[in-house]
């Protein structure tokens, strides 16, 4: 099996959005290795030395043996466009450190800056993040989402977006878009669709 990992948001020694990581964690290490073992991830970070100032990814690299702690400082990559690319057998549900597959798909954006993969004809992510959409006052992020974010999850029990089955011929229906993840939180640009190509 391929290591997992975990992304999570540093910013001036704080971490954010613990308790969705820690669930997603132990969801992979229970469907995958079958650990029953509980992973508290705020008493296991605290024994962790961490830069206290500035903005940073926490990389967690592991297994149902090993945990490998990495920290990265982290610049906002300004991301403006994205080229649809489609692939019916795509499948990521757990976040592997393997993205062989998501690295050729991305290799395939030519001159945007990202890829919004489309598996079956439903959109599902960009090559790193989850999208949301916005319809007049309405977020919307699709069902079909390859890999069910940590920030999209905690948006979603916060009801500030709702899940729904996105076709890529909806696309045009909405009026803009707004890439989300562990370092992107909801408060980040928004995009209007027609920079979505297809």
């Amino acid at each position: 099996m391929s290591l997992l990992i975990e992304s999570i948001k540093l910013l001036d020694g704080k971490y954010y959005n613990l308790s969705h990581h820690e669930q997603r964690m132990n969801r992979s290490l229970k469907s995958l290795c079958g650990s029953h073992d509980y992973v508290d991830l705020e008493e296991f970070l605290s024994n962790i030395d961490k830069p206290e100032q500035g903005l940073f990814k926490c990389r967690i690299v592991y297994d149902e043996i090993s945990r490998e702690v990495e920290f990265h400082p982290y610049e906002y990559k300004k991301i403006r466009s994205l080229r649809i690319v489609e692939h019916d057998r795509i499948h990521y549900e757990f976040k592997y450190t393997d993205r062989k597959l998501i690295n050729r798909l991305y290799d395939l954006r030519k001159d945007c800056d990202d890829i919004l993969i489309v598996k079956r004809g439903f959109i599902t992510d960009s090559s790193y993040s989850n999208i949301v959409f916005r319809k007049n006052k309405h977020w919307v992020t699709p069902w079909s989402a390859l890999l069910k974010g940590t920030q999209r999850q905690k948006l979603l029990e916060q009801n500030i977006i709702e899940e729904d089955d996105i076709r890529i011929e909806d696309i045009r229906s909405f009026q803009s878009f707004k890439l989300i993840n562990a370092m992107f939180e909801f408060d980040g640009e928004e995009i209007d669709v027609s920079n979505i190509v297809f």
